[in-house]
């Protein structure tokens, strides 16, 4: 009787040692996942913020020269961060087109500052009510596509 006695005490103390294993396991795949969904969150929300710099002046047709160095001074200091990271071309890179001039369709945040200099001076008249002469619209394609609006 004291054998069977203690093969019931060996069988419960190798239930309770599996059952903590089971808990063990379970908590720790549980935490992966709730760890996972939380960066996944964190990612997605980061991801928003980061386009949110340039989906601001999509559709708008009220962009001025001065919007549009911000906007190509900020694409060139993103794509010169990220240009050291694998598949930068296709998720990184951010292209800002001008199309002032006829056939150009040159990035313009590759363009020299003494050519924005010349651009600022040519589209930064005013009226006489003080108002802007010369608005752009953004359009989004496969990059930023900045066209001058007519009038």
């Amino acid at each position: 009787m004291e054998n069977a006695s203690k093969a019931l005490i060996m069988a419960a103390g190798v239930l309770i040692g599996i059952l903590i294993l089971s808990l063990a396991v379970f908590l720790f795949v549980d935490f992966g996942s709730t760890s996972s969904e939380i960066y996944d969150e964190v990612e997605t929300r980061q991801l928003a913020q980061y386009n949110a710099q340039y989906t601001i002046y999509v559709g708008r047709e009220n962009i001025t020269i001065y919007d549009i160095i911000t906007l190509a001074n900020l694409a060139k200091e993103n794509n010169d961060y990220y240009e050291e990271y694998t598949d930068y071309e296709n998720t990184y890179q951010v292209r800002v087109i001008l199309n002032a001039n006829p056939g150009s369709n040159a990035n313009f945040q590759n363009t020299s500052m003494e050519k924005k200099q010349e651009l600022l001076k040519e589209y930064s008249q005013v009226n006489k009510a003080g108002e802007l002469i010369q608005y752009f619209k953004c359009e989004r394609r496969a990059e930023l596509r900045i066209i001058p609006m007519e009038g």
